[in-house]
């Protein structure tokens, strides 16, 4: 069952109304799941994408006259939205409704038995809404990011180091990080091997020279196999054998300790932290590849590239806000008189 209430998902989809929903829409809904099968996908994700697809498709069926997807408009799909939010969907579960029709309307363009009826993706530009905060998104300084690394490094965790090394290069996400080959990361490489992001793109990570100061320490603590994955442990039967995601959660949870030890604060940052982290340094210039290269700071587009990003608001939400700092920067003067805050 998909993530939405009962009342509200039966209010849109329901036995009687698929059985009248357009026939193309139907066929189109079965192409795309073959395709998505195709992509290998897993079962469940195929399942929520075909039931999104459903529920749309029957709101089409009541409110748009049952009319074939091609016809209809953005106006159309933007009042879907609406509905969605006075029906107390949450932007979350909207978002994840427009990124379904999204991809099979780009799916529809694209196939040769859609290309006539489909010339372009209507709902291409129409944009996500801001999800609910789920929690406080906690960012590192970069003092705190050398710092961290260097206790990494006094105490020989040099696994943990390169670790933290991709995190700040990449700011890539840790299924992404994961997926990195050891045999991709050499002394004159940029770029690692094509890792599989969200929406199951596939792209390669931008790696520099923390990565690369740091990977050789970590060679030689490794030692020599034939195992081309880049996370480890030494096993006292299997020898070398792969790590899971998993391990680098309890990884992240010592490095809080470790830097609330040195420093007397306490931040509850996780991996996720390190992407907004990298970001918003290279965005103000504080990123140590801003000093390498001269750069004073990297534009918002540059940062998109690097986060692989479909949309360029998605990354600008990644960073910290500036609301108050541009405001008082723009319309505050200072008063030239001497003394404290009381009047």
């Amino acid at each position: 069952m998909i993530n939405i209430s009962k009342k509200v998902y039966n209010n849109f989809q329901t036995p009687e109304k698929w059985d009248n929903v357009n026939k193309h829409n139907k066929e189109l809904i079965k192409d795309y799941e073959l395709e998505l099968k195709a992509r290998a996908l897993s079962e469940k994700t195929i399942e929520q994408y075909k039931n999104d697809l459903k529920i749309f498709a029957c709101y089409t069926h009541d409110e748009l006259e049952n009319k074939p997807f091609y016809k209809v408009t953005k106006k159309e799909i933007r009042n879907f939205v609406i509905d969605l939010q006075e029906k107390n969907v949450s932007p979350a579960r909207i978002n994840r409704l427009l990124s379904a029709i999204r991809t099979m309307l780009d799916y529809a363009t694209e196939d040769d038995d859609y290309e006539d009826q489909y010339a372009t993706n209507v709902a291409s530009k129409i944009k996500g809404l801001k999800k609910d905060s789920v929690r406080e998104i906690v960012f590192l300084t970069r003092k705190e990011v050398d710092t961290l690394y260097d206790i990494l490094v006094s105490k020989k965790r040099y696994q943990e180091a390169l670790l933290l090394a991709l995190l700040i290069d990449t700011a890539a996400r840790k299924n992404e990080i994961f997926q990195i080959k050891k045999s991709s990361i050499t002394k004159k490489g940029k770029l690692t091997n094509k890792v599989t992001g969200k929406g199951n793109k596939r792209f390669s990570l931008s790696y520099n020279m923390l990565t690369k100061k740091t990977f050789p320490l970590y060679l030689e603590q490794r030692g020599e196999d034939d195992k081309d994955f880049l996370w480890y442990k030494k096993d006292t039967v299997n020898g070398i054998v792969e790590l899971t995601p998993h391990r680098f959660y309890s990884w992240i949870k010592s490095w809080n300790k470790l830097l609330e030890k040195e420093t007397g604060i306490h931040k509850n940052f996780n991996i996720h932290s390190f992407r907004h982290t990298a970001l918003e340094l290279l965005s103000t210039g504080e990123h140590y590849i801003c000093e390498l290269m001269g750069v004073k700071k990297f534009e918002l587009s540059d940062l998109q590239i690097l986060a692989n990003h479909n949309d360029i608001s998605i990354t600008n939400s990644y960073l910290k806000d500036k609301t108050e700092d541009e405001l008082v920067n723009k319309f505050h003067v200072e008063d030239d008189e001497d003394g404290d805050d009381e009047w």
